[in-house]
Formats: C-alpha cells, sequence, structure tokens
C-alpha cells in the first residue's frame, strides 16, 4: 500500500513570490521531492496537515503594538499553534534571524518569542554560523531536531523573468539610459535602518569620481528614513534613488546593468540580496558577519569582497578598483542548487514524523 504524502503548510510558501522568490523556488522543489506543500492559512484547521513550516514567526507571535486589534490576532495565532501541538502537527523554523529586525526586544517580547522556540519540534539553519549564533542566543534550541540547509539562489527565478520579456517600469528604465557608460554600483530590496543604505551614499559622495553613478532601488517603509535619503540623493548628482517596489523585471534590469552590488548591513545573519546578486554573476560587497563568511568559502574569494569593521569610502574604492581591473571571478553556485535543498528539506520533513 502506497504511503500518503507528508502534508506540508509553509508560512509562507508562494504567497510572497512577489516580494521574495526564495519561499516559492523552496517549496517547489520540495514538491518535487514528494511531500504535499500548500499555503498556511491561521484559518486552517491545525489537523489539515502534518508540519507547520514557519519562517518569519516573529511576525505571527510577537506583537507589533498593544492595540487591542493586534493583540487580538496574536492571542488567535497562539491559540492555533498550541492546537497544533495538541493534535500531533510539528512546527518547524527556518531560522533566518534570531529575532526580527523591526520588532522591538522588549521583555514581553522576548518572553513571547521564547516561548514560541518552546513548543518548536524542529530547527533548519541556513549556515553553520547561523546555527552557532542561534544556539548561542537561544541554548534551549540545541535540544531539537535540526538540519543546515542553505538558501538557494535565484537562477531559476531571474531565466523565468527574463522569459517573459516583460518591460521593466518607465522610472527605471528612464534611470538606468542616464548611467550611459558609467561604472554603476547597486544596492537594491527594502530599505531599512540595519542596511545602512545612508552611510553608503555618504561614504559614496567623498569619492572623487565622475564616472561612477550608485543606483539606491527598492521600497522605503519608514518615512522619515526614505526622507533622509531623498536629502543624500539630492546633495550628489551621481546618486540615483527609485524608491519603490521594483516589478520583476525592473529588479533583473537594474542587477544586469550593475557593475558592482554593495550591501553593506549593520547587522545581518544571512543575506537573500547577496546571493541575488550572485545568481546573475554580479560581485558584491558585503560585511565579514554572520553567514557571509561561509557563502565566500562556497562561491570563491574572487567572487564576493567581505569587508571588516564600519564601512567606508576606502572599503567602496577597493571595491571599485577591484571591479575594474577584472580581479573577480564569478561565483561557484553548486551548492546552492534547488533539486538538492528540496531533497534535504523533504529528508527532514520525514525523519521528523518518522516516515521512510
Amino acid at each position: 500500500m502506497k504511503r500518503a504524502s507528508i502534508r506540508i503548510a509553509a508560512r509562507p510558501a508562494f504567497s510572497n513570490e512577489s516580494t521574495n522568490p526564495y519561499n516559492s523556488l523552496l517549496y517547489r522543489a520540495v514538491s518535487d521531492a514528494g511531500p504535499v506543500v500548500r499555503e498556511h492559512r491561521y484559518s486552517m484547521p491545525p489537523w489539515e496537515c502534518d508540519i507547520l513550516h514557519l519562517h518569519w514567526p516573529e511576525f505571527d507571535v510577537v506583537p507589533r503594538s498593544m492595540g487591542p486589534l493586534d493583540v487580538l490576532k496574536k492571542l488567535f495565532v497562539w491559540t492555533w499553534l498550541l492546537s497544533a501541538r495538541a493534535v500531533g502537527v510539528k512546527i518547524v523554523w527556518t531560522a533566518h534571524n534570531t529575532f526580527g529586525h523591526d520588532t522591538k526586544p522588549s521583555r514581553f517580547n522576548l518572553f513571547l518569542w521564547k516561548r514560541f522556540l518552546s513548543i518548536l519540534d524542529g530547527v533548519i539553519f541556513l549556515s553553520e554560523e547561523s546555527r552557532t549564533a542561534i544556539r548561542a542566543a537561544y541554548p534551549g534550541v540545541e535540544r531539537l531536531p535540526s538540519a543546515l540547509i542553505k538558501h538557494g539562489h535565484y537562477g531559476p527565478w531571474i531565466d523565468g523573468v527574463r522569459a517573459t520579456a516583460a518591460a521593466p517600469a518607465q522610472a527605471a528604465v528612464q534611470t538606468l539610459e542616464r548611467f550611459g557608460e558609467a561604472c554603476v554600483l547597486l544596492n537594491f530590496g527594502q530599505m531599512r535602518a540595519y542596511k545602512n543604505v545612508d552611510t553608503l551614499m555618504r561614504e559614496f559622495s567623498t569619492l572623487n569620481d565622475p564616472d561612477i553613478r550608485l543606483l539606491i532601488a527598492g521600497s522605503v517603509p519608514d518615512a522619515d528614513y526614505r526622507l533622509e535619503l531623498e536629502a543624500l540623493a539630492a546633495a550628489d548628482h551621481r546618486i540615483a534613488l527609485l524608491p519603490q517596489h521594483l516589478d520583476d523585471a525592473s529588479l533583473v534590469a537594474c542587477l544586469d546593468r550593475a557593475d558592482l552590488v554593495v550591501l553593506p548591513y549593520r547587522k545581518i545573519l544571512n543575506s537573500g540580496s547577496a546571493l541575488m546578486a550572485l545568481s546573475v554573476g554580479k560581485h558584491a560587497v558585503v560585511p565579514a558577519i554572520g553567514s557571509m563568511r561561509a557563502l565566500q568559502r562556497d562561491v570563491g574569494a574572487d567572487a564576493l569582497t567581505l569587508f571588516e569593521g564600519p564601512f567606508d569610502a576606502d572599503i567602496l574604492r577597493a571595491a571599485i578598483d577591484r571591479i575594474r581591473s577584472g580581479r573577480v571571478m564569478p561565483p561557484a553556485l553548486g551548492a546552492y542548487e534547488w533539486p538538492f535543498l528540496g531533497a534535504q528539506t523533504a529528508r527532514f520533513y520525514r525523519d521528523l514524523v518518522g516516515r521512510t
């Protein structure tokens, strides 16, 4: 008799494909390996899945405010999670961060977060450094079944975007056309303070080089931070700011035009943006923190530049010189292929529920 497939409810699975294709790439690869994956909703009965796989659960279990509506939503989530545990659902967390970047680590929030960790049945880490950091922050996690499964590259998604031949947004087209033959530095994604974009803009402006341009492309959720970035861009004609969500074609167009991707995070554990840059063969500059050393070991020392200490103009100048002199190599992405990572994830699911 054929054994039933493991039923996975993932949050998110496919719903965030337009903002982060990582999850959809992962769960298509997992589905190819056997398990049945669906998008998780807290409106579904808990017994309709064998495993609940959460990626950024801090948004679900920790209130952003003490407003009545937010508190009621979190109470509903907690009721669902505890009910799921009661009927035998296994709860898995992929540890992207030690804690939410924009979640205030108050005593109450940390209590809830640690309570959430106490009901987990398994953890997936994205690198050895990530595993070390998470276990150091929360020693109780060490008791849980775990697996090290890397964050795959974005090549299949980028190929899909190119295959549609969709035109980039007019604002992106006009911005890219203005660059001419200049050397273009790119920072992309949602602009948040921990990503240190303001420092990148200030340090770039100190470089006395008329043949370089800096493109900052992505939405800016914080209104005050947006005003700060707009002022910095206005002060240097070589800086172009596109403070909006980029459609898929516009994002790929920006990546294709870039000569160098600069991601000077103040703090980071794992970076999908770094992998996005590497997926189109672009050299990237990242801090030597979190999982970035492991990423460089995998893709090659000449495919990724790491910097120590605070980000400054000297780091930027050295990276530009490296690009211009050709002292870079395409990344080796063999360790980040989705069929292998999907099979690893499916195997972890089977081990967790005791199925072969």
